[in-house]
């Protein structure tokens, strides 16, 4: 059966009724499964991202840890530095313990400063803003529909 050249581009389903119900029904069920699978996707993505953010966080945090050791070293060192330094004359052994407390002194403040910038504190960038995007989308969307 040939279709005629001034008949609609329109495909109805062989199933559908009269009046198009059958084909209402479809769309709804096409619509509904591309929102669940949307939904899917979007938790996978908010699942990827939790991970890599916890992953980066748990460096930040054993960066922080190890700052903090480095730290509490400097203030031992430190009141070793001031031991030696204060019974005038100076022990010669001064100088080293000097070294060595400004040695941790770095090391605390750089590892603290690296760990601090490691850790991901807050919603995930990414996923927040595909949602914002499918909101926009799905409004538009609606509004277009309603007319």
């Amino acid at each position: 059966m040939a279709a005629r050249p001034d008949a609609p581009h329109k495909v109805v389903p062989p199933e559908s009724g009269a009046n198009g119900r059958r084909g209402l029904v479809d769309l709804t069920v096409l619509a509904v499964e591309d929102i669940l699978r949307l939904v899917q996707q979007e938790i996978q993505l908010a699942k990827l991202e939790l991970k890599e953010m916890l992953v980066s966080s748990a460096w930040g945090g054993a960066l922080l840890a190890a700052a903090g050791l480095f730290g509490l070293l400097f203030l031992v060192f430190l009141f070793v530095t001031l031991a030696l330094v204060f019974p005038l004359p100076a022990s010669p052994h001064a100088l080293v313990a000097g070294i060595e407390t400004s040695v941790f002194l770095v090391l605390a403040a750089v590892l603290g400063l690296i760990g601090k910038s490691r850790l991901r504190i807050g919603a995930p960038p990414n996923t927040m803003t595909s949602l914002k995007e499918d909101a926009e989308w799905a409004k538009n969307l609606l509004k277009r529909n309603g007319k």
